[in-house]
């Protein structure tokens, strides 16, 4: 019987992967070659924003003899973003499901990549922060958040169902032998197609109250 979700965020509560890529190139527009630079960065998966910016103050500083300032970017990525992700429209049938689950009786979390401390920021500017029993960003990583409200709860992996859009989500459930229920319309964020998967949550309250 499933007690606990956990949601990642962008992309599956909140429709902001778009905004989180684009403010890479916002932050940088005014540096010679940057968009190239940062396309490329992106194309090689390496890590959050801290470590985009520091392969992207190399670049510059290699190719064409710039001093970055990282601080400074991530600084203005951060504002830039939650800003716009404040704003952002829901993922669809994201806050019915929320709600859905909360009058069940079962416990949820997010759990993001995006630091801990703007992700709060953020989810209390959009006015939802209530509905959540925890709400985990980096540093620590989508398992150890995993880990976290297991300890915190005492409850087993089979009580739990993580719910997100990208292979770093479904790895995070399988890794811990969670259930995960994968949404989105691109698959291609996977490297193997998940069990589960929808285009939108309307299911997944039907999905969780028949999980035994």
């Amino acid at each position: 019987m499933i007690k606990y979700a956990i949601f990642d965020f962008d992309g599956t509560l909140v429709d902001s992967n778009n905004i989180k890529l684009n403010a890479f190139f916002q932050v940088t527009r005014n540096l010679p070659n940057s968009k190239a630079i940062i396309e490329e960065i992106l194309s090689r998966d390496v890590g959050d924003r801290n470590t985009i910016f520091q392969f992207f103050s190399r670049s510059m500083h290699s190719e064409h003899g710039i001093s970055v300032n990282i601080n400074d970017l991530i600084d203005n990525y951060t504002l830039l973003c939650e800003n716009e992700v404040a704003q952002a429209k829901s993922m669809k049938d994201s806050e019915e499901a929320l709600k859905k689950l909360v009058s069940m009786g079962i416990k949820i979390f997010i759990s993001s990549a995006t630091p801990e401390k703007t992700l709060n920021i953020i989810v209390n500017k959009r006015g939802n922060s209530h509905l959540f029993n925890g709400i985990y960003g980096t540093p620590n990583s989508k398992e150890m958040h995993i880990h976290t409200i297991m300890g915190l709860f005492q409850c087993h992996p089979s009580e739990i169902i993580y719910i997100g859009d990208s292979e770093a989500d479904r790895l995070a459930a399988l890794r811990t032998n969670c259930y995960f229920f994968g949404v989105g319309h691109d698959l291609s964020r996977f490297s193997i197609e998940p069990q589960v998967f929808r285009k939108t949550m309307h299911d997944l309250p039907k999905w969780v109250s028949n999980i035994a």
